[in-house]
């Protein structure tokens, strides 16, 4: 695959991009993702004048012509073709390189039209992004648990309160139980958790932890979901206006969160105990228990992913929203578990 430039190439981009080469161009394990709000997520970033000149936007076009293939509606196929075709035809010119993922679809759109009576227009200014159909997403839906609705639109992120924006995304009201993860093993036969046994931590609805960040990630999978960017796991946990726990600014209670246990002997909560601990979409434990995985690699160290959260033994300050620690994605401890989301 043709290499990126990283410093454009956002978590949510990476993925995007890493399903659509798994599964459109040199086939490989690729999870699921709804395509057609990828899509609007590529056509956003790469159309951004900082971005435009990136040849990787070929998985725009690439995306755009998969898309348009499943229709059986000659009308709608022409309409996603042209729109591939500047793209691709775009990243070829940027290149200068001949590749078949690029060069074999745009011979299928010109045969296509070709076909249907229809010369092709000289390319123009770069296409704008496709109107998307105006639905209402639901608040809530049920995917192997509760998940929520976090609205897309601009954010405050991290201790610095940087503006970002985000496109919609369904988080998990809570983190992920050792009675859901326990189905994911007997439905898998994959291997259980490291602290399964420990009376501490093996209650049916408390968290699942003893679980590295590629456990997770098989258990994501497998429920059609995935692991958080520290970006998406940020707005579950702040809303839009950058405030320092789920709940707002007062301190944490026992009410709001699970924190300060002794590290020895105590343990979590069921992840429904902290009944005032809930942020603005209405997730809990976002905030103590444990520390969360997100699948946001660490700026410097290899190997290393952002987690997120305090976890029960932990003091306030390691409560609060923007809080962050880097662990090694091997890492299998008894304060660290996870949640997932799923595009909406």
């Amino acid at each position: 695959m043709p290499g990126a430039d990283g410093a454009l190439v956002t978590d949510q981009i990476r993925k995007i991009s890493e399903y659509v080469y798994l599964k459109y161009i040199d086939p490989g394990e690729h999870g699921v993702l709804d395509e057609e709000a990828a899509l609007r997520v590529l056509e956003e970033h790469y159309r951004r004048p900082a971005n435009l000149d990136n040849p990787e936007c070929y998985y725009v076009g690439i995306l755009l012509f998969e898309l348009g293939f499943a229709f059986d509606d000659e009308t709608k196929r022409a309409d996603y073709f042209r729109r591939a075709r500047w793209w691709l035809e775009h990243s070829r010119k940027l290149s200068g390189e001949a590749w078949d993922a690029v060069d074999d679809r745009l011979a299928d759109i010109e045969g296509f039209f070709e076909d249907i009576g229809v010369a092709l227009e000289p390319l123009g200014d770069a296409p704008a992004p496709m109107a998307p159909v105006a639905v209402t997403l639901p608040k809530e839906i049920d995917e192997h648990g509760p998940m929520l609705l976090v609205a897309p639109g601009p954010f405050l992120f991290g201790a610095d309160r940087v503006p970002k924006s985000l496109g919609a995304f369904y988080v998990d009201k809570f983190p992920v139980t050792n009675r859901q993860y326990g189905a994911f093993c007997r439905a898998t036969q994959y291997r259980w958790p490291k602290c399964w046994t420990d009376p501490r931590f093996n209650g049916p609805e408390q968290p699942v932890v003893g679980v590295s960040a590629a456990d997770a990630l098989k258990y994501c999978k497998w429920a059609g979901k995935d692991l958080p960017t520290e970006e998406q796991w940020e707005k579950a946990a702040r809303g839009t206006d950058g405030r320092s726990f789920p709940w707002g600014e007062a301190a944490p209670t026992e009410e709001h969160a699970c924190f300060g246990r002794d590290a020895e002997t105590g343990g979590t909560a069921p992840v429904q105990a902290s009944v005032r601990g809930a942020s603005p979409c209405g997730a809990l434990d976002l905030a103590g228990n444990v520390w969360e995985w997100t699948s946001t690699p660490a700026a410097d160290g290899e190997g290393l992913l952002v987690v997120k959260g305090g976890c029960y033994s932990d003091t306030p300050e390691f409560l609060r929203a923007d809080a962050r620690l880097e662990q090694s994605a091997k890492d299998k401890f008894e304060n660290i578990g996870f949640r997932c989301v799923k595009l909406a």
